[in-house]
């Protein structure tokens, strides 16, 4: 499989693909983002080089070929980057050695090392362990799998691994999201197109079934399709082949095909909305992903994988949670499941620049009072909860408002109309007073 490479030194472009040559892989170095979007291909290239100068690019690669890992190049701190998708951000001028650690470790196999049980998971619930049972039976099988669960569960996570399981393994992963592609567009992504099927079709493009072709296909939020696109992807697996849009000749492809949702399917079955043979089809074997309120004892265990994930990517000291952090994230409800912890356990990492990460941290990130179990008063209303957080996180950072505001997620001037809007309001106790009107040397 060959590395590409963006970006529009010519220098940097020719020193890298030197590198790669010398690791052994195949460089296919590109300057112009024109080339590189009509050659880039899953099937071809393994992993992307891309300069931060085509964040576009990054966020188009990664939402069309997910199984194309991305390393971002360039002199910013790199958020943007890795916002778009890349798994990784090198700031200019980095070190040889740097460039070809990362391209090792990318190219690994990514089955896991895993836990106790031999699982790539964190897994301590016995919910999910049943799970990584079942798993572990599916994943040589060329069975279908119907993945279920909330937003944030880890759907595709399960995904992957049982593409990294099966005999297809050698073979493309290829995901799709379908909630985020106009239902107008759909099908042209599915199975493809000719030259001229319409207006804008310059040239022939292969749809992701045909780019699963020998491997696996991810369905992602499969429910989110129209019943005609349904009728068609329903033909497409009876048969397993496709017809590309203004194409004349039935084309065979080999492929297994998971799919995931966040609804309840049976209830968009009963509502009219999803075909009954379309869930047959799609629900051979069906995983239910409990919420990770669920699932209590994998808390803890993903705090710490996530602490040090974190830790590793950016180049920082591992720090340690506090009784009362632990207590607070076994308390807090997790809306947005496993996603939400990352996101929080990330915000901690950095903005916390001490050695151990508290109460505090992990609260104020969830936006939620996690020592009151996240359940408000019953007739408490959305500007009381606004207020008390805002007056809480203020004490916590001992009304530093710059910090504050960082931690809610707000802007300081929309921190600073907020207080204002209390005091005028007489809505402010003497204690509240010195807390937003304290001196914040950050502001000053």
């Amino acid at each position: 499989m060959g590395i590409a490479i963006l970006d529009t030194d010519k220098e940097i472009v020719s020193i890298l693909a030197e590198l790669i040559a010398e690791t052994g892989e195949s460089p296919c170095p590109f300057t112009s983002k024109d080339k590189f979007l009509e050659v880039i291909d899953p099937k071809s290239h393994s992993i992307a080089i891309i300069s931060d100068e085509f964040v576009d690019v990054v966020e188009g690669t990664k939402q069309v070929y997910d199984s194309i890992e991305i390393i971002g190049i360039g002199t910013a701190d790199g958020s943007a980057c890795l916002k778009a998708g890349a798994a990784h951000y090198l700031k200019k001028p980095f070190r040889a050695e740097e460039i070809v650690r990362v391209i090792g470790a990318l190219s690994a196999p990514k089955t896991g090392t895993g836990k106790e049980n031999g699982s790539p998971f964190v897994v301590a619930d016995p919910a999910m362990g049943r799970i990584v049972d079942i798993i572990r039976k599916v994943a040589p099988t060329q069975a279908p799998v119907l993945i279920m669960g909330e937003s944030g569960t880890g759907k595709e996570v399960i995904a992957r691994n049982i593409h990294a399981l099966s005999k297809r393994r050698s073979g493309p992963y290829v995901g799709i999201n379908l909630a985020a592609i106009p239902e107008t567009l759909l099908e042209s992504e599915l199975f493809g197109y000719e030259k001229g099927a319409f207006t804008g079709a310059y040239a022939t493009r292969v749809g992701r079934f045909e780019q699963a072709d020998g491997g696996t296909i991810l369905l992602d939020e499969v429910t989110e399709i129209g019943s005609g696109l349904q009728a068609k992807l329903l033909r497409v697996l009876q048969e397993r082949q496709i017809d590309r849009v203004g194409g004349k000749t039935p084309i065979k492809v080999d492929f297994r095909v998971i799919s995931t949702t966040n609804r309840d399917i049976e209830e968009e079955i009963r509502a009219g909305r999803f075909r009954n043979d379309l869930f047959y089809r799609l629900n051979v074997i069906p995983v239910k992903v409990p919420p990770l309120r669920e699932r209590r004892e994998d808390i803890l265990p993903l705090a710490a994988h996530f602490i040090t994930k974190i830790a590793a990517r950016e180049g920082m000291q591992e720090k340690v949670l506090s009784a009362g952090a632990k207590d607070a994230l076994l308390k807090y409800h997790w809306p947005g499941n496993v996603r939400e912890m990352e996101n929080v356990i990330e915000r901690a990492m950095i903005l916390n620049e001490g050695e151990t990460i508290s109460s505090e941290h992990v609260v104020a990130g969830n936006t939620a009072s996690a020592d009151s179990g996240a359940v408000p008063p019953t007739g408490t209303t959305i500007h009381d909860m606004e207020k008390s957080l805002i007056f809480s996180t203020l004490r916590k950072v001992e009304g530093n408002r710059t910090r504050a505001a960082t931690l809610l997620g707000i802007s300081i001037r929309t921190l600073r109309n907020k207080l204002n809007e209390y005091s005028r309001g007489g809505q402010i106790s003497d204690d509240e007073s010195v807390v937003a009107n304290g001196p914040d040397p950050e502001e000053s």
